[in-house]
Protein backbone atom coordinates (compact mmCIF):
# COMPACT_ATOMS: atom_id res chain seq x y z
CA UNK A 1 0.00 0.00 0.00
CA UNK A 2 1.34 3.49 -1.19
CA UNK A 3 2.34 5.71 1.61
CA UNK A 4 -0.74 8.52 0.58
CA UNK A 5 -3.61 5.43 0.48
CA UNK A 6 -2.19 3.96 3.66
CA UNK A 7 -2.24 7.61 5.62
CA UNK A 8 -5.56 8.00 3.91
CA UNK A 9 -6.72 4.71 5.07
CA UNK A 10 -5.47 5.31 8.59
CA UNK A 11 -7.27 8.61 8.88
CA UNK A 12 -10.47 6.68 8.24
CA UNK A 13 -9.85 4.93 11.10
CA UNK A 14 -8.13 1.85 9.28
CA UNK A 15 -5.50 0.25 11.35
CA UNK A 16 -2.42 -1.21 9.44
CA UNK A 17 -1.04 -4.60 10.45
CA UNK A 18 1.96 -3.56 12.76
CA UNK A 19 4.66 -6.17 11.33
CA UNK A 20 5.96 -4.98 7.55
CA UNK A 21 5.82 -8.48 6.46
CA UNK A 22 2.07 -8.71 7.35
CA UNK A 23 1.70 -5.31 5.19
CA UNK A 24 3.32 -6.77 2.17
CA UNK A 25 1.02 -10.39 2.54
CA UNK A 26 -1.97 -7.72 1.77
CA UNK A 27 0.26 -5.95 -1.05
CA UNK A 28 0.96 -9.56 -2.72
CA UNK A 29 -2.86 -10.21 -2.27
CA UNK A 30 -4.23 -7.12 -3.69
CA UNK A 31 -1.85 -7.17 -6.59
CA UNK A 32 -2.98 -10.62 -7.61
CA UNK A 33 -6.19 -10.44 -7.32
CA UNK A 34 -6.30 -7.65 -9.63
CA UNK A 35 -4.38 -9.91 -12.07
CA UNK A 36 -7.17 -12.31 -12.32
CA UNK A 37 -9.17 -9.50 -13.39
CA UNK A 38 -7.67 -6.93 -15.68
CA UNK A 39 -10.57 -6.55 -17.50
CA UNK A 40 -12.55 -4.92 -14.35
CA UNK A 41 -8.83 -3.01 -13.26
CA UNK A 42 -8.89 -1.62 -16.72
CA UNK A 43 -12.64 -0.75 -17.81
CA UNK A 44 -12.20 2.47 -15.35
CA UNK A 45 -9.31 3.55 -16.82
CA UNK A 46 -11.12 3.77 -20.44
CA UNK A 47 -13.90 5.37 -19.50
CA UNK A 48 -11.73 8.01 -18.49
CA UNK A 49 -10.08 7.79 -21.48
CA UNK A 50 -6.91 6.20 -20.67
CA UNK A 51 -7.20 3.97 -23.81
CA UNK A 52 -3.73 3.32 -24.50
CA UNK A 53 -4.11 0.97 -20.91
CA UNK A 54 -4.60 -1.91 -22.74
CA UNK A 55 -5.18 -5.22 -20.85
CA UNK A 56 -2.31 -6.73 -21.90
CA UNK A 57 -0.55 -3.19 -20.90
CA UNK A 58 -2.30 -3.28 -17.16
CA UNK A 59 -1.56 -7.43 -17.07
CA UNK A 60 2.16 -6.28 -17.61
CA UNK A 61 2.71 -3.78 -14.72
CA UNK A 62 0.76 -6.39 -12.46
CA UNK A 63 3.21 -8.56 -13.22
CA UNK A 64 5.84 -6.25 -12.77
CA UNK A 65 4.29 -5.13 -9.14
CA UNK A 66 4.01 -8.47 -7.93
CA UNK A 67 7.44 -9.59 -9.11
CA UNK A 68 8.68 -6.29 -7.77
CA UNK A 69 7.28 -7.31 -4.46
CA UNK A 70 8.31 -10.89 -4.39
CA UNK A 71 11.88 -9.72 -4.84
CA UNK A 72 11.41 -7.59 -1.14
CA UNK A 73 10.64 -11.38 0.23
CA UNK A 74 13.82 -12.49 -1.20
Amino acid sequence: MGSAVAEAFEEAGGVLASAASERLHWRVRDGLACSEEVQLVVQPWWEAGRTELTTRAVAERLDGYVTALRDVLG
